[in-house]
């Protein structure tokens, strides 16, 4: 029986990014696992050219084209119906997994009880060159049980868990930019233990688009939504939760909002590098560019604090 289900969602990254995410997962110290890669866009014929290639060499590969256009949700669900292992493991296309990840977080979940397990990532540019890296993530369940209310802190691409859990949840729900989130949040009220192992187990890619996406304020509006519930020990509705979006949402806020991220990850990078004159400039623009994202940095404060006690 196969232990392990690895999940990679494509769609149109770069040919060099998805090289070097698959070639991470057919590297692993760790070798018995399944590798089911997905393309949810059947047009992408160089994907297609690419994937194959692999398949033929290696037979772990699973290898499947959505026959439209599906989105995210939906073709990583997909991809759960598909898996034969006894945990699941995801990956994204773009990213890349330290050779001994999968070794090392299975090993974790196991020794510890867990059910769902993530880990740190060292963020990089499109170049490959290192931004910056979160050094601590909280690792017991009942500190992440309080300070997840604040911001995700099982990162989505580092997952690692029991099957069962995906399977009791059904996957991912239609919760547009949060279904991470959303995930992690009812698999808690559902009772499942979650934690973190303080190991760097991936790079994670961040690209222009993902530094000044124009949904970055809807997404932060779901977020907001969902964890209220979740501090009422419910889980959110989700016709409530597209609501509540849509009666906030507007392009002057959402404006400031994208604006402000790209100042935030500018500071942080300045962190990194020890350019502390230029991170007062990037903080003070920081500060006055948007109320919503002064929010989402002292959820980030607040978990910060959550992994340092």
């Amino acid at each position: 029986m196969i232990e392990t289900s690895v999940i990679m969602a494509t769609y149109k990254e770069e040919q060099s990014f998805l090289k070097q995410s698959i070639e991470s997962i057919l590297n692993q110290s760790y070798k018995d696992f399944e590798f089911i890669i997905i393309l949810d866009n059947p047009e992408n014929s160089e994907h297609i050219k690419l994937i194959n290639k692999y398949a033929k060499i290696d037979n772990r590969i699973r290898f499947f084209i959505n026959e439209k256009n599906m989105g995210l949700t939906k073709t990583l669900n997909k991809g759960l119906t598909l898996t034969k292992g006894r945990y699941i493991c995801r990956m994204d296309a773009d990213d890349i997994s330290f050779n001994n990840r999968l070794e090392v977080q299975k090993e974790y979940l196991e020794s510890n009880d867990y059910d769902l397990v993530g880990g740190i990532s060292k963020m990089i540019d499109e170049k490959g060159n290192a931004i910056y890296s979160i050094k601590k993530l909280p690792t017991d369940f009942e500190k992440i049980k309080k300070c997840i209310k604040y911001n995700q802190v099982i990162s989505h691409p580092t997952w690692f868990g029991k099957k069962e859990v995906f399977e009791t949840l059904n996957g991912y729900r239609n919760m547009p930019l949060c279904e991470d989130y959303d995930f992690t949040l009812r698999a808690i009220l559902e009772g499942y233990r979650i934690s973190n192992i303080n190991i760097a187990v991936l790079n994670y890619r961040m690209t222009k688009n993902s530094v000044s996406r124009s949904n970055l304020f809807e997404q932060y509006l779901f977020a907001r939504y969902i964890t209220s519930q979740y501090s009422k020990g419910l889980v959110a509705s989700i016709d409530d939760a597209h609501n509540y979006v849509k009666k906030h949402n507007n392009k002057k806020d959402s404006d400031k909002y994208l604006q402000a991220n790209i100042y935030f990850n500018k500071a942080l990078n300045d962190i990194e590098e020890k350019k502390y004159i230029r991170l007062i400039k990037d903080g003070i623009l920081l500060l006055f560019s948007s109320r919503y994202y002064l929010n989402k940095v002292y959820r980030f404060i607040r978990v910060s604090l959550c992994s340092n006690k």
